[in-house]
């Protein structure tokens, strides 16, 4: 097998962007992780900065970057469509003005489908044909390979597992809409339901920690976004048929009282024999499989 070549990958999240510079999963030369600023200008400066950080920092050739993005993607033109989590509500040339000002090949990819590509290339899903990796976290993303192939879509959207609507006149999504599922179920959800039942505002990993000690509302609040969470998974394999679903993302280490009924609706509402076989865990890669996902897009790029 040939030698593989030095790149950077990025996930560009609502909460964090994380680095990661590697020649393989094996290799790591570095890694660092930011949080995510709240304007444009500053995000991109962010990743200007840090890539050339990275890059300066061990010797070497960067053959490319790639970047996972909490958002819709245009491949064809390396551009950022869309980001209900990012302050990105227009397309934007990310990919472009990057290289511009690194001179280095970037290429962007939606973040779960990103993780999707780590975890079939080094993870829980080699040698699988048909699987989804689930990011939760600030938003909820999906990554989707049927027949051996990432789902894309028409226009690149497909695999958006967090703005399937669950719940019309439900709480609002950053995506505009009403009800979607990433607006009952994810950190975002999960740390506006506690505001509004307890007065307090509270992160997502707090009410988690709240959890674990038998905190009642806690307890009730993460119940109740895993069994939402459970219904969009229902969704998932009822039109997919997956073989595995894995989860990554932040909330990969809440207590079982998220995770729980969401698998006890999966099994039990699911069509058919749908999730009788179904291979449900943690991704192989955990919070890293967007990162190291999104440094194979390079070697991707350069097969296209």
């Amino acid at each position: 097998m040939a030698k593989r070549k030095r790149t950077i990958g990025i996930d560009l999240g609502g909460t964090n962007i994380s680095f990661v510079d590697l020649f393989s999963q094996n290799n790591v030369l570095g890694r660092l992780t930011i949080s995510t600023p709240d304007t444009k200008k500053g995000i991109v400066d962010a990743l200007r900065k840090n890539v050339l950080f990275l890059a300066a920092q061990s010797p070497g050739d960067i053959y490319g970057v790639g970047i996972a993005v909490a958002g819709q993607v245009s491949a064809g033109k390396n551009s950022l469509v869309f980001s209900p989590n990012l302050p990105f509500k227009k397309e934007y040339p990310l990919g472009k003005e990057l290289e511009e000002t690194t001179g280095l090949r970037v290429t962007l990819e939606n973040d779960a489908n990103a993780a999707a590509i780590g975890e079939k290339v080094f993870g829980a899903a080699v040698g699988m044909e048909d699987f989804a990796v689930i990011t939760l976290g600030t938003g909820i993303g999906s990554g989707i390979f049927a027949n051996g192939s990432l789902l894309r879509g028409f226009v690149g959207a497909a695999g958006e597992a967090g703005h399937i609507r669950l719940a019309p006149d439900g709480p609002l999504c950053g995506c505009g809409q009403k009800g979607c599922l990433e607006a009952l179920a994810s950190g975002t959800a999960i740390s506006a339901a506690y505001r509004k039942k307890t007065g307090e505002k509270r992160s997502a990993k707090e009410i988690c920690e709240l959890a674990r000690k038998g905190e009642k509302s806690a307890v009730a609040v993460l119940g109740e976004a895993g069994e939402w969470l459970g219904t969009g998974l229902v969704t998932i394999v009822n039109l997919f048929n997956p073989q595995g679903i894995f989860f990554t993302g932040s909330l990969i280490n809440a207590p079982k009282c998220y995770f729980e009924p969401a698998l006890r609706i999966l099994r039990k509402t699911s069509f058919g024999s749908s999730a009788r076989k179904l291979k449900v865990g943690i991704s192989k890669l955990g919070a890293e499989a967007g990162t190291i996902g999104a440094a194979s897009l390079p070697h991707l790029r350069s097969r296209k």
